[in-house]
């Protein structure tokens, strides 16, 4: 440790008080250092606690279940199509969020993760034993939600972004994990947003085989699913 005597602190005060004149330079240029240091913590502290106060630069919207849809179109190709000419079926359990930069629009995340098992076929005129064998097929034979329970979307990036009035739209891009697959993927989005709720709507083109999936066939032919399947979503989202 540094002796007292060093930095002049041993010096007698001078008339009337106040702190010791160091007796040296080296002194001086530590009670130098030693004000620069206390002078620097100080504006520290007070710039944490500017950043403290400032607002979000980002607002965050959580996805509300029970006023958004997901539904996926299949194609019949097989002779059944004149009975069928595709099926719809809707993702009932789904989550997640969208993060929006308040100062730029167009710098959004999205996370969205969907439970597997939960598609359900919603075809009007399917009785409810052939819903029955078709949910059967669509998750032991082509899904495998056992091994696959979970679907999930994370953006990568958005490009093309208008803007028309209280209308955003731009195309968005990320990765679709899918029957245990990742697939960068891209389709047209468009949102309107305001303080109370975020509104997304679009549509996108898969196929089951960019993710190892075959499309079911059976009855030599006579049922045939296509390989592409069309996605779409109208999706609400709340403030947090």
């Amino acid at each position: 440790m540094f002796a007292a005597g060093r930095l002049g602190l041993n010096n007698p005060p001078p008339a009337g008080g106040g702190i010791p004149k160091p007796d040296s330079l080296w002194d001086k240029l530590w009670f130098i250092a030693l004000f620069a240091f206390l002078l620097l913590f100080a504006l520290d502290q007070s710039a944490s606690a500017q950043r403290a106060k400032q607002p979000a630069k980002t607002r965050v919207y959580t996805i509300d279940l029970s006023q958004s849809q997901v539904t996926a179109i299949l194609a019949q190709e097989g002779f059944i199509a004149r009975k069928y000419q595709n099926h719809r079926v809707e993702v009932r359990t789904f989550s997640g969020k969208i993060e929006v930069s308040l100062k730029d629009e167009t710098q959004v995340e999205v996370e969205v993760e969907a439970d597997a098992k939960s598609l359900t076929n919603v075809d009007q005129a399917m009785s409810e034993f052939e819903r029955k064998e078709f949910h059967s097929v669509l998750n032991n034979t082509v899904i495998e939600t056992d091994k696959f329970p979970k679907i999930k979307f994370v953006s990568v990036s958005i490009s093309d972004a208008r803007t028309s009035g209280e209308t955003r739209s731009f195309t968005l891009a990320g990765d679709l994990t899918l029957h245990g697959v990742t697939k960068r993927v891209s389709f047209p989005v468009n949102v309107t947003m305001n303080d109370q709720q975020l509104r997304a709507t679009g549509e996108a083109k898969l196929k089951h085989s960019d993710f190892g999936m075959k499309p079911y066939t059976a009855g030599l032919g006579m049922i045939k699913i296509g390989d592409e399947v069309k996605i779409s979503f109208e999706v609400i989202a709340k403030p947090q």
